[in-house]
């Protein structure tokens, strides 16, 4: 054979080769398309034996319409040629549900094992747990879809109905104690779609996640009390919050609560704040601040804010009839630049004052609180406005 047939041969060789490559890589990427369509036409050219992929693609399809032996058919023949598809697998076990309920169930337990990224899995997974009374596997399945950040409504729910007995809130406790990323997006839900009637489980739920070791912080509870004060329960409320942290009897008689703002003068800057606990408008701080001194801390207020703004407030909850607001002032008090205000949450309608002094709005301040509808009061140092107001300091305000 001469060199020049020898050439021929070689270059017609390659050329096939290549032919045969481009062809094979044109077919899997023909496929590849199909199988992220919904065309039956092109989807049923391809062997899902060689393409489990548009076999699988072709099977949902086919499931969807209601012709479970050819779903079945399809999916098996693309789960035997890649065992390791959770779809195809997956498809297999749902078309078998209605044939052989055995077999699907062994199938989709299959699908389970092979990934928990794979939503439809993991909502007959949901379903079959619940069937089978198993909490933690329910648990498990909600975690995986938390952490994709879907069914966000569905997890919700079944969040909360993980809080009603105590095998479940244990399991659901634990779970929690992992610190999965979805953890503080649970306790913002709480803030705002807890329902009314699992205050009491809620309760359990975390003391049960206490005894864990990643308990509840303190903004996480807060959360929770904040949702009860929304919702008007505002006893219940008030009581968790003495309870879960730790206010002594002593503190709990005072009225208002840290009466000589020592409590707030500590409190870190980032930290939750009670509603029962003073809270500072932060956007007032060149008119209001906190000062140490060697009798104590002094809440210095300055002149200049607007009439009507609210610079220091706290929840509290007076009984019905007449209460006696005095305070000790450093300065003019009948010149100064704020005054108390009582004003009912239900309504958020101040009462009306009466003074024992002309000016003076900060000692001997009476005000009746009405039998009905002010069950809770926002006590508020709010500006007035005075023309020719000066700075004064405030050692302690007490109600009586």
């Amino acid at each position: 054979m001469t060199k020049d047939v020898i050439t021929i041969v070689r270059k017609a060789t390659a050329l096939v080769g290549a032919a045969l490559i481009g062809w094979f890589v044109c077919e899997q990427g023909i496929a590849a398309i199909a199988a992220r369509t919904n065309s039956t036409a092109l989807l049923s050219r391809f062997d899902p034996a060689k393409y489990p992929d548009a076999g699988t693609r072709l099977a949902q399809i086919d499931l969807a319409k209601g012709r479970f032996d050819q779903a079945a058919a399809l999916a098996r023949a693309a789960t035997l040629a890649n065992p390791l598809n959770v779809r195809a697998v997956r498809t297999l076990g749902l078309a078998l549900d209605v044939s052989d309920k055995t077999a699907s169930t062994h199938i989709m337990r299959t699908a389970e094992k092979l990934s928990r990224r794979d939503t439809q899995t993991s909502m007959w997974v949901l379903r079959d747990a619940a069937l089978n009374q198993d909490v933690p596997r329910a648990l498990d399945q909600i975690d995986a879809l938390a952490r994709r950040q879907v069914q966000s409504k569905l997890t919700s729910k079944i969040f909360y109905a993980g809080l009603t007995d105590d095998p479940s809130r244990r399991a659901f406790a634990k779970l929690l104690a992992r610190r999965p990323p979805w953890r503080s997006g649970f306790f913002a839900n709480i803030r705002v779609n807890l329902p009314v009637n699992s205050y009491e489980q809620m309760e359990l739920f975390l003391n049960q996640l206490d005894r864990t070791n990643a308990p509840a912080s303190a903004e996480e509870r807060m959360t929770f009390i904040d949702r009860m004060v929304d919702s008007g329960d505002v006893r219940r409320a008030r009581a968790y919050w003495f309870r879960s942290f730790n206010i002594s009897s002593e503190n709990q008689a005072q009225t208002p609560y840290d009466p000589q703002f020592r409590v707030v003068a500590a409190r870190r800057a980032d930290a939750p704040i009670s509603p029962f606990d003073w809270a500072i408008n932060q956007d007032m701080n060149q008119y209001i601040s906190l000062r140490s001194t060697d009798e104590g801390p002094a809440l210095d207020i300055a002149p200049g804010s607007g009439d009507g703004t609210a610079l220091i407030s706290q929840t509290l909850m007076l009984a019905p009839g007449s209460h006696r607001i005095d305070t000790v002032v450093e300065g003019p008090a009948d010149q100064a630049p704020a005054g108390w205000q009582l004003v009912c949450s239900q309504s958020n309608s101040a009462l009306i004052r009466s003074f024992a002094r002309p000016g003076d709005e900060l000692s001997g301040v009476t005000i009746d609180v009405p039998a009905n509808g002010c069950s809770t009061q926002r006590l508020i140092l709010t500006a007035n406005g005075r023309i020719g107001a000066r700075p004064i300091s405030i050692r302690q305000v007490v109600i009586r």
